[in-house]
């Protein structure tokens, strides 16, 4: 939907002194077009570029090309594609944080595994 409102902004000047003539001033017309769609939707583009940089970038990538699809679709007027692609984006962000978390603690453990059997062989050794 689009809401059209037109204006008419013309001058006025002072009032005719004697002797001078009326002076016209040219009268300008004003259209504002407003785009009506209710609501906004969310492209997660920050949550994407987050879990991007910050977590595991090869889902996160995937997360910011999904975002940019979003908006995309909003600038065509797509709101529906643009909401199905904001979802997407997220559940992809949320995927690479998730990864990025499950392969920390996966490397940690592992850490500490390897720390505990280095200092076991180093004491035994003795």
């Amino acid at each position: 939907k689009q809401l059209v409102s037109t204006q008419s902004t013309g001058q006025q000047g002072y009032p005719p002194q004697q002797g001078y003539p009326a002076q016209a001033y040219p009268q300008q017309q004003v259209v504002v077009v407003q785009q009506n769609n209710g609501h906004s939707v969310n492209s997660n583009q920050l949550l994407a570029w987050i879990s991007c940089l910050c977590f595991f970038w090869p889902l996160g990538i995937v997360a910011v090309i999904k975002s940019n699809s979003s908006d995309r679709c909003m600038g065509h007027g797509d709101m529906e594609g643009a909401k199905r692609h904001g979802e997407a984006a997220k559940k992809w962000a949320i995927a690479a944080i998730v990864t990025q978390v499950v392969f920390g603690a996966v490397a940690a453990i592992i850490y500490v595994i390897y720390v505990v059997l280095a200092v076991s062989t180093a004491v035994g050794s003795y």
